[in-house]
C-alpha cells in the first residue's frame, strides 16, 4: 500500500459533509493556526501562500517547545565584566514561555552605556517605560532577558507582477536571531536603597504567586541592580530558571514548582554570600536583610553565642533547635525540607508563631559516633537573644499565650557536653531546615545502650592473654584503671580489632595514645568519648601503617623493651609519619630502634597462631581428684628466642597439645657442662605436654624454637 505524501502519519481523512456533522454536533475543534496551503498541480500560488505553510511550522515547532517548559537549557551564565558598565553572557540556549528557542552560539560581552541599541529594542517591544530614562540617569532593577527576533536581508530583484509594474528589489531571506533586552522590575520601593530592594523582590517572587516575571516573549537570565547605568549587583537565581525543573513538584501538592524552590535556595546563597561580604563578619538578623528565608538554607558564621547559648538570627516567635547530623545526610533532608513553604517574616505573628527551625552542624561520618558520646542529648534549644520582645505584647496577649521569658542557663565551661556543643556552634557549615508540625515527637525517653554479643568474656580474656603475653600488662592495667565502665568496653572493643590482634606494634601505639588522652583530661581520667576518639583517629587510612611497614622488616620481630616505649606515650605518631616518607635505606635504619639487640634479643615477640590448653582447677569427686582441660584459640603469642652461646631458664611459649600421660625429658642434646633441667614427672591420670630445655653451647637445639608443656597436678 503507497503511502500518501499529503496527510499526516496518523490523522484520518474525513469528507466534507462529516466535517459539518461533526461541528454541528459540537465535537471538531479546530485550530486557526494549524492551517497550511493544499498544493495540487495546476493551483497558483502567491507569497501569502508560502509564508502561510511557513507559519505552520513554527506554529508547531512553539507547540512542542512548550510542552517542554520554558527555561535554559544550558550556558546563559551572567556574569560582570571589566568595567561596571560591561556584562559576561556565555553561551547556550533555552526556551521562552511562549516556546520559542533562542540561542547564544557564542560568548558576549555586552555594554550597557550602548544606550541607542538597549533603547530602540526595548521601545519595538514595548517593553521599555514611557518615556523611556536616558542613559546616564537609569536606575532601577532591571531584568536581563533574550527574545527571539527576526529580520530580512540579502536583496534579490522581484519581477513586476503586471504587464506594466517596474522591476523592484526586496530582501530574499528571512534571519531569526536572538536580542538582548533590559526589562524594568516594576515595585514600590523605588526610593529605597537597592539593597533592601533586593530583599523585598525575592519574597515578591519566592512567596507570592506571581503569574510571570516578564513577558511570554522573553527569557529571564539575571536580575541587574543599576545606579546610574552602574551594575551594583547582579543575581541570577531571581529570575533564571532551568528547563524542565518546574515538572518535579508532587502533582497539584506542592507549595510551589521544584525550579522556584530550588531556584530561592540558590538565590538565598548568593545574597547571604553579598551581606556577609558587606557586614564584615558582623553579626545581624536575618529579618534586617532578608524578607523572607527558603525552608532550608546556609547560616553566617557566629549566629549562636555560645556564652550562653541564645542566637538573635531568626526572631524570638520561631522555635530554633541546634543538632548535628553527619554531612552526607545534609543533602537529603535539604531536599526533603524545600517541599515546605518559605519562611516570611513578614507574615502575621500567629504564623511565625508555628513556625519551627532546626539548625544543623554537619560532622564527618567517621566522627559522629565520637561527638555523640560527648553530647548528653541530641538536640539543644537556642533560645532568643532578645526574651524582652515580649514586653512589647499586651497584657492580655501575654496572659492568654502564657509566654513568660524563662531564666536562661549559663553553660558549664568545664562539662564536656557544653564544650562540644560550643565548638559546633562555631563551625563555618552551619544550615538551618525548617521543621515539619507534626502530631508525635521524634524523640524517645530514655538512654541508649550499646547491644554486646554472647562471647564478651572471651573477647577481654583473649586481650589481657595478648597484653600480657606482649609484656605490656602494666600499661593496658594503667589504662583500664583510668577509664570508665564505659570507656573499658571501648578500649577493649578497639584492641580485639583484626588490624591489632595481627601487629604487636600497633597494638602497643593504641595502648599509647589511650594513655596520653588520659593525661590531657582534666580529670586525668579517660572517658567514652576520649576512648572513641582515639579509635576513629587508629582507624583512619594510613594512620600505623608506617608502624605495621617497620615492624614487618624486621625479621627477627619486635623487642618487647621497643612495645613498652611504644605504649608509654603517643611520640609512635612521630616515627609513624616519618616511615611512610622514608626511602627503603631510611626504614632499615628506622626498623633498628625497634628491633632486639644484646639482652634483648631474649624478649623478641613475634606471631604465632594456634590453639592453647588450659587446665581447670582440681575437683573431688567421691574422694578422687579429677582435672580437667579446654582449648581456647590463642591469635598472638610470644616465641623466645635464645641467643648462641647464652644460658636460659625453661620459658613456656606456643602451647601445644601433647599426648596424654606424657612426661618433659630433656634433651639428648644438652651440653655437659650445664646441666640439663630435670624432667617432672606427671602423676597419674595427669596430662602434660612436653616442655624443652636449652643450655650454652652451640648445638642446634638452640635455634629450634622451644616447646613447651601445661602439666596438670593433681593433690
Amino acid at each position: 500500500m503507497a503511502t500518501n505524501l499529503t496527510q499526516g502519519a496518523a490523522r484520518a481523512q474525513i469528507h466534507a459533509e462529516d466535517v459539518v456533522a461533526l461541528r454541528n454536533h459540537g465535537v471538531l475543534v479546530q485550530d486557526p493556526r494549524r492551517e497550511r496551503p493544499r498544493y495540487f498541480d495546476g493551483r497558483f500560488l502567491a507569497a501569502r501562500d508560502l509564508i502561510r505553510d511557513q507559519q505552520y511550522f513554527l506554529t508547531r515547532e512553539a507547540d512542542l517547545g512548550r510542552a517542554a517548559g520554558s527555561g535554559v537549557a544550558h550556558g546563559l551564565f551572567v556574569d560582570q565584566g571589566a568595567t561596571p558598565h560591561a556584562l559576561h553572557v556565555t553561551a547556550g540556549q533555552g526556551i521562552t514561555p511562549a516556546g520559542e528557542l533562542v540561542l547564544i552560539p557564542h560568548q558576549l560581552t555586552i555594554n550597557l552605556a550602548d544606550i541607542p541599541v538597549a533603547d530602540q529594542l526595548s521601545a519595538r517591544f514595548g517593553l521599555s517605560r514611557i518615556p523611556t530614562p536616558p542613559l546616564r540617569s537609569r536606575t532601577g532593577l532591571y531584568i536581563l532577558a533574550l527574545r527571539p527576533v527576526e529580520f530580512t536581508a540579502n536583496p534579490v530583484g522581484a519581477y513586476p507582477t503586471s504587464l506594466t509594474g517596474p522591476r523592484t528589489v526586496e530582501d530574499g531571506d528571512v534571519i531569526e536571531a536572538t536580542a538582548l533586552v533590559l526589562v524594568p522590575w516594576q515595585d514600590d520601593g523605588a526610593a529605597d536603597a537597592l539593597e533592601a530592594r533586593r530583599g523585598r523582590a525575592a519574597r515578591t517572587i519566592f512567596t507570592q504567586s506571581t503569574k510571570s516575571l516578564a513577558s511570554a516573549n522573553v527569557l529571564p537570565i539575571a536580575m541587574l541592580a543599576l545606579q546610574s547605568n552602574t551594575i551594583v549587583w547582579i543575581d541570577e537565581a531571581m529570575v533564571r530558571r532551568e528547563l524542565g525543573a518546574d515538572r518535579g513538584d508532587l502533582p497539584g501538592l506542592g507549595f510551589a514548582p521544584r525550579a522556584l524552590r530550588l531556584a530561592h535556595l540558590l538565590q538565598h546563597q548568593t545574597h547571604l554570600a553579598d551581606v556577609v561580604t558587606q557586614m564584615h563578619g558582623r553579626s545581624f538578623p536575618a529579618s534586617t536583610q532578608f524578607p523572607a528565608l527558603p525552608p532550608a538554607g546556609p547560616l553566617p558564621v557566629g549566629i549562636i553565642d555560645t556564652k550562653d547559648f541564645t542566637q538573635r538570627y531568626f526572631p524570638a516567635e520561631v522555635d530554633v533547635d541546634f543538632s548535628i547530623i553527619p554531612e552526607d545526610e545534609l543533602p537529603a533532608l535539604i531536599e526533603e525540607a524545600l517541599a515546605l513553604p518559605p519562611i516570611d517574616f513578614l507574615a502575621s505573628e500567629a504564623a511565625l508563631d508555628l513556625t519551627a527551625v532546626l539548625v544543623l552542624a554537619p560532622v564527618p561520618r567517621s566522627d559522629y559516633r565520637a561527638v555523640m558520646a560527648k553530647l548528653v542529648s541530641r538536640t539543644r534549644t537556642l533560645k532568643p537573644a532578645a526574651p524582652n520582645l515580649i514586653a512589647q505584647r499586651k497584657p492580655l496577649e501575654i496572659l492568654q499565650r502564657m509566654r513568660l521569658p524563662l531564666p536562661i542557663a549559663v553553660p558549664d565551661v568545664s562539662n564536656p557536653a557544653d564544650a562540644e556543643w560550643a565548638r559546633l556552634a562555631k563551625l563555618p557549615t552551619l544550615w538551618f531546615v525548617r521543621r515539619r508540625n507534626l502530631a508525635y515527637r521524634d524523640d524517645l525517653v530514655g538512654n541508649g545502650v550499646a547491644a554486646t554479643g554472647s562471647d564478651e568474656i572471651a573477647l577481654e580474656n583473649a586481650v589481657k592473654a595478648r597484653v600480657l603475653s606482649l609484656g605490656l600488662k602494666p600499661q593496658f592495667d594503667s589504662v583500664m584503671a583510668k577509664a570508665t565502665s564505659k570507656a573499658s568496653w571501648s578500649v577493649l572493643s578497639l584492641l580485639a580489632l583484626p588490624r591489632f590482634t595481627e601487629s604487636p606494634a600497633l597494638t602497643a601505639a593504641a595502648l599509647g595514645a589511650l594513655a596520653a588522652k588520659a593525661a590531657a583530661a582534666p580529670s586525668g581520667r579517660l572517658d567514652n568519648a576520649d576512648a572513641l576518639s582515639v579509635g576513629v583517629d587508629m582507624k583512619t587510612a594510613g594512620v600505623g601503617d608506617g608502624i605495621v611497614l617497620l615492624e614487618k622488616s624486621i625479621s627477627a620481630g619486635v623487642s618487647k623493651s621497643a612495645l613498652v616505649n611504644l605504649a608509654s606515650n603517643d611520640a609512635w605518631k612521630k616515627l609513624d609519619v616519618t616511615a611512610i616518607k622514608a626511602t627503603t635505606q631510611e626504614v632499615t635504619k628506622l626498623s633498628a630502634r625497634l628491633a632486639p639487640t644484646g639482652k634483648a634479643a631474649t624478649e623478641v615477640v613475634t606471631p604465632v597462631t594456634g590453639t592453647a590448653e588450659v587446665t581447670k582447677p582440681a575437683t573431688k569427686i567421691g574422694g578422687a581428684t579429677v582435672t580437667d582441660s579446654v582449648k581456647i584459640p590463642v591469635t598472638r603469642v610470644p616465641v623466645t628466642r635464645v641467643p648462641v652461646g647464652k644460658a636460659s631458664d625453661t620459658l613456656v611459649v606456643a602451647p601445644v597439645k601433647a599426648p596424654a600421660r606424657s612426661s618433659v625429658k630433656a634433651p639428648a642434646s644438652a651440653s655437659a657442662k650445664t646441666p640439663a633441667a630435670a624432667p617432672t614427672k606427671a602423676p597419674a591420670k595427669a596430662s602434660a605436654k612436653a616442655a624443652a630445655t636449652t643450655t650454652a653451647g652451640k648445638t642446634p637445639a638452640a635455634k629450634k624454637p622451644i616447646k613447651a608443656a601445661t602439666k596438670k597436678v593433681s593433690k
